[in-house]
C-alpha cells in the first residue's frame, strides 16, 4: 500500500499548488464516479490558493444543476423582501 502522509496544510505555496494540480483530476474523477454509481447530481467547485477555479458538474452546466433545485434560490422572505418588493 502507499505511504501515509499527514493531512495538514502544506506551507510552501509552490508545493501546495503542485499537490493541488496533481490531486485535482483524481478529485473530479471521484465526483464523476459517485454521480454515475449513485445516480446523483454532483457539482464541484474548487478554488486554488492562487485563485484558479476548477469545476465539475454531472450535468452540462453547474448553473443548470443549481437552478434545478429551488432550495438554492432564496425566497423573497429569506432575502428580506416583502411581497410588494419581490422582483
Amino acid at each position: 500500500m502507499g505511504r501515509k502522509i499527514a493531512i495538514e496544510k502544506i506551507e510552501n505555496p509552490t508545493k501546495r499548488q503542485v499537490t493541488f494540480s496533481k490531486r485535482r483530476s483524481s478529485f473530479i474523477k471521484k465526483a464523476n464516479e459517485i454521480s454515475i454509481l449513485c445516480a446523483v447530481d454532483v457539482a464541484l467547485i474548487a478554488f486554488s490558493s492562487f485563485g484558479r477555479i476548477s469545476k465539475f458538474s454531472s450535468r452540462s452546466r453547474i448553473e443548470n444543476l443549481i437552478e434545478s433545485d429551488d432550495r438554492w434560490i432564496p425566497s423573497p422572505r429569506a432575502r428580506g423582501l416583502t411581497t410588494a418588493q419581490s422582483p
